[in-house]
């Protein structure tokens, strides 16, 4: 009897690992999507009863800017991963194939290495701010809201990118010695490109 090649059940192993590891991060990256639309609820209801408070009452709310200003990092940031997960962004599609094949998985590769240097630079200057602003304080002018909150929100939000970008990168590896093989992790910007080319 006859066992299947070692290389096909490292291959099978990793692949499963990358399934698991893409549904748990899916879940997180969910999460930070709704938090940043409550972010963006919020920042609209506290817009229009500044409005109301500054037309109706001339009374405007105390420290609007600096509140708005802590609620937009969030409604920026947080969404990030979610929208790279599901391939929501601009991307550069001159360079890289439309068809599943080894060679469009080895322009991913590269793209993707470019991507996971360029996110780990901001995550660890993002990183470095945040622990400047815990060390050393620092808060709003107006109400004196910290600023490490929203520092960490982005360091956070760029972390979950980085952990994205690592297991696309890692994906689109295993497609290159496996490009036939099913990809849960690229499955949506394969249906992006079948449908493009209807």
């Amino acid at each position: 009897m006859n066992s299947p090649p070692t290389n096909l059940i490292l291959g099978e192993k990793l692949e499963r690992i990358i399934q698991s590891a893409d549904r748990n991060l899916r879940k997180i990256e969910w999460l930070f999507a709704i938090l940043g639309g409550v972010a963006l609820i919020v920042l609209m209801c506290i817009g229009s009863a500044q409005v109301v408070a500054r037309s109706v009452f001339q009374a405007p709310i105390h420290g609007i800017l600096d509140i708005i200003e802590q609620l937009m990092v969030p409604v920026a940031a947080m969404a990030i991963a979610y929208c790279q997960s599901h391939f929501g962004n601009v991307r550069m599609t001159l360079l890289v194939s439309n068809k599943a094949s080894r060679r469009k998985w080895m322009q991913e590769v590269f793209t993707y290495v470019i991507a996971v240097f360029v996110v780990g630079v901001f995550l660890q200057g993002s990183w470095a701010n945040f622990v400047r602003a815990w060390v050393n304080g620092g808060d709003t002018p107006e109400i004196g809201i910290p600023i490490w909150i929203t520092i960490l929100i982005v360091t956070a939000s760029l972390g979950l990118l980085f952990l994205r970008v690592l297991l696309q990168l890692i994906e689109a590896g295993r497609l290159v010695a496996t490009p036939n093989s099913p990809t849960q992790v690229f499955e949506q910007e394969l249906q992006l490109l079948e449908t493009s080319e209807l």
